[in-house]
């Protein structure tokens, strides 16, 4: 089914072609190479789009996009997954790392709703969606190993399930996991009955395409966390692949 679904997404995309059009008109744009990765990482993949990746990715103009400190990384994670990272066109990692919030261990408590997203992200990039979880430095590690769980609590509390569940993605991104079953169950609580999952306490609003447009994102977040989640606790070192 992954399969189909990857291919299927291929083809809306023109087989590639779309990708390839939006970079050679947009040279600055990073979405074309993090969108191409999954299905790079897949077999998907486009000749001339790559060597065009290849050229633009080691210009000085492309590497110095102003971007989100996580969002940088997620550029260097898909260039590390399509092959753009090799003979001297790398990325410092540990620069990278620093620049975000997560990266200088602050104040835990101090965390709001988007630094939160920032964490999950920087997490996600550092250890390619849980497929090397020892690309999250040490010292990383033990910080969120520790405020981790204070944090799903803090988010499940006021019902923002979307974080919530993002943040249970995390947990199977650890070299020690944390997957709480009691946090699956408070989420199973919160699931409607045709697996949507809503993305907060708000009313669902009952017209079908609004409730898919509102809550189509923690759908898939929701699905990934327990993919990773049963990957994991089996002993895995990550299904992300």
């Amino acid at each position: 089914m992954a399969r189909e679904l990857m291919t299927f997404c291929w083809r809306q995309l023109g087989d590639g072609d779309m990708l390839y059009e939006r970079l050679l008109r947009h040279s600055l744009t990073t979405d074309p190479l993090e969108t191409y990765a999954p299905f790079a990482r897949c077999g998907l993949r486009h000749g001339p789009l790559e060597r065009l990746l290849a050229h633009t990715s080691a210009l000085g103009s492309f590497r110095g996009v102003e971007l989100m400190p996580n969002r940088r990384l997620a550029v260097a994670n898909a260039a590390r997954v399509v092959g753009l990272d090799q003979g001297g066109h790398g990325y410092d990692w540990e620069t990278l790392t620093r620049a975000t919030w997560l990266g200088g261990t602050p104040e835990p408590w101090l965390i709001d709703w988007m630094t939160g997203y920032c964490v999950t992200h920087t997490v996600f990039h550092l250890t390619d969606w849980a497929a090397d979880p020892t690309g999250l430095p040490d010292d990383l590690t033990a910080y969120v190993s520790a405020w981790l769980p204070v944090w799903i609590d803090i988010w499940a509390e006021i019902e923002q399930w979307d974080l919530v569940a993002e943040l249970m993605i995390v947990g199977c991104c650890l070299k020690e996991p944390y997957c709480d079953p009691a946090d699956w169950e408070r989420l199973a609580r919160v699931q409607h009955a045709d697996g949507l999952l809503p993305r907060d306490g708000e009313p669902v609003d009952p017209d079908p395409e609004q409730r898919f447009r509102d809550h189509q994102h923690t759908s898939v977040v929701v699905a990934v966390a327990g993919t990773l989640a049963v990957s994991r606790t089996l002993g895995g070192a990550a299904g992300a692949r």
